[in-house]
C-alpha cells in the first residue's frame, strides 16, 4: 500500500518525548513546531510530527539559493573558479546590525568554491548575495526564481522574500524591489525535506563543504577567516552524531532554531528537519534542538534499515512459477511485516508507508512467467546452433526440392564424378 503524506506516520510520539524516553531532560517549551525525517533513496516518511506547519526557515532558506547556483553552474554559467568583487552593497550587508556573519572588505575577491564554504558553514548572508548574484544580478529576479523552483518541486507551503532567510525587515534599502514586505520567507519541515532530497540527488557535491566542523577560507592571506559549524550534530562536532554530514540551520528571533540534517549508516541516508525549537533569546534551546534530533536518529536507525528483500531468480508465486531478474533492495521497517506484490511484471516490497510527494515510490525490479524465460534463454544460449540448423534445413529441404523435379540433374553429376 502506498500513501501520500496527509497524516502524521504511525510514531505517534513527539521530539521531546523521544529523547526523554532515551534519558535526556527536555523541557515540553522546547517541543519543535515541525520535525520529518524520509529516506534519501526513495523520498519515504520515515518520522513525522506536524511536518506541515509553515514556520520561516531563517537561514536554512540559503540552500535553495545553493541549490539553484549549483543548477546554474551545471548550465556553464559560470564555473567554482569564477570570482566575485565585494562591492558596496555586499559589503554594506555584511556590516548591517544582526546580519554579520563574517567580515568582508571592500575590493576583495572570492571564487565561488570559497563564498560557497563561507555561506555553508559561516552561514555568511553577504557570501550568499554574492553568488546569488552570479544567476541573477537582480535580486527580484532570482527570488522570482526561487519561488518558481518551490513551485516546480511541490513545495506548497513555502514562499521566499529574500535569498539568506533573515527577516525581510532587516534588510533594510537592500530588501528586493519585487519583494518589498517587512515579511519571513516562510515554508516547513516536509518542503525543506523535499528541497534537501533534490539537492542530494543531484548535487551531493554540497556535502564536501557541509561535512566539516571546522574550516578555514583564504588561509595565508589578509583575508583569513576561520568559521566554526553551527550543525552541532556533525559528525565531530560538540554533539556529533557518526555518520551526520551535513547540512544546514538556521536561526532568528521569529523561527526560533532549526535545522536540516542528512546522515548516513550502512546503506541508509536519512534527511531530518526539525523547525521551531524556541526561544531565540533562550540558550539551551539551541542544543536542545540537535539533542531531540539527534535522540530521533537513533529511533529511526533502530526501526528502519536498508536490505535485500528478493533474490535475483525463479521465485514460486501462488500456483505459478515466475523468474526475477535483479534482487531488489528496499526499505523494510522492522515493526511492519511487508509482502511482495507482483503485477503487470513488476514486483515491489509492500506494507503501509507514506512518501512526500506523489512522484516518490517504492523500487520495484522485472519478472515474468518462467517458463517464457526459460523458452527465451534456451533461444538465447543455443542461438548458433538453432540458426545454423534452420539453415541446414533449409538447404536440405531446397535440395530434395531438385531432386524430385529434376532427378537427372544429380544423375549427371553422379556419372561424372565416376568417369573421373
Amino acid at each position: 500500500m502506498i500513501f501520500l503524506l496527509v497524516s502524521p506516520v504511525a510514531d505517534a510520539r513527539s521530539p521531546v518525548e523521544i529523547a526523554n524516553e532515551q534519558g535526556k531532560q527536555i523541557g515540553e517549551q522546547y517541543e519543535p513546531h515541525g520535525t520529518i525525517v524520509i529516506a534519501q533513496k526513495n523520498g519515504q516518511i520515515l518520522y513525522a510530527d506536524d511536518p506541515s506547519t509553515q514556520w520561516p526557515p531563517a537561514s536554512m532558506s540559503k540552500l535553495m539559493t545553493i541549490y539553484l547556483v549549483y543548477e546554474a553552474m551545471d548550465q556553464g554559467k559560470f564555473t567554482k573558479q569564477t570570482t566575485v568583487k565585494v562591492n558596496e552593497k555586499f559589503y554594506d550587508i555584511s556590516r548591517l546590525p544582526m546580519l554579520s556573519n563574517n567580515h568582508f572588505r571592500l575590493g576583495a575577491t572570492y571564487t565561488v568554491d570559497e563564498l560557497l564554504q563561507t555561506a555553508l558553514t559561516a552561514s555568511s548572508n553577504s557570501a550568499t548575495y554574492m553568488l546569488s548574484s552570479l544567476v541573477y544580478k537582480d535580486d527580484t529576479k532570482f527570488i522570482d526564481l526561487m519561488n518558481k523552483t518551490a513551485k516546480a518541486l511541490h513545495m506548497t507551503e513555502t514562499h521566499f522574500y529574500n535569498p539568506v532567510g533573515a527577516p525581510n525587515n532587516l534588510m533594510l534599502q537592500y530588501k528586493a524591489k519585487g519583494y518589498p514586505q517587512d515579511e519571513d520567507n516562510i515554508s516547513s519541515a516536509k518542503d525543506y525535506a523535499i528541497l534537501t532530497h533534490q539537492l542530494l540527488k543531484k548535487h551531493p557535491d554540497i556535502l564536501h563543504y557541509t561535512r566539516k566542523p571546522v574550516v578555514t577560507v583564504k588561509k595565508g592571506t589578509e583575508y583569513e577567516e576561520t568559521f566554526h559549524t553551527y550543525n552541532h550534530s556533525l559528525e565531530g562536532a560538540k554533539l556529533g552524531y557518526k555518520g551526520v554530514d551535513g547540512l544546514k540551520t538556521g536561526s532568528s528571533d521569529t523561527a526560533g532554531f532549526n535545522t536540516t540534517l542528512t546522515g548516513k549508516k550502512k546503506e541508509l541516508r536519512i534527511i531530518l528537519v526539525m523547525m521551531g525549537v524556541m526561544d531565540w533569546y533562550d540558550p539551551p534551546a539551541e542544543f536542545n534542538r540537535n539533542i531531540m534530533a539527534n535522540a530521533i536518529m537513533d529511533d529511526v536507525y533502530a526501526r528502519y534499515s536498508f536490505k535485500k528483500v528478493l533474490t535475483k531468480g525463479k521465485h514460486k508465486v501462488g500456483d505459478r512459477e515466475v523468474y526475477v531478474y535483479n534482487d531488489l533492495y528496499d526499505l523494510v521497517d522492522h515493526k511492519t511485516k511487508g509482502t511482495l506484490k507482483y503485477r503487470n511484471g513488476e514486483v515491489h516490497y509492500d506494507y503501509q508507508r507514506q512518501f512526500i510527494d506523489a512522484g516518490y515510490q517504492p523500487p520495484t525490479v522485472k519478472y515474468e512467467d518462467y517458463q517464457r524465460y526459460a523458452m527465451r534463454k534456451f533461444i538465447n544460449d543455443n542461438y548458433g546452433w538453432i540458426i545454423g540448423g534452420i539453415t541446414l534445413s533449409i538447404l536440405s529441404g531446397i535440395l530434395l526440392m531438385i531432386y524430385a523435379l529434376k532427378p537427372h540433374l544429380f544423375r549427371d553429376l553422379w556419372n561424372q564424378e565416376n568417369q573421373k
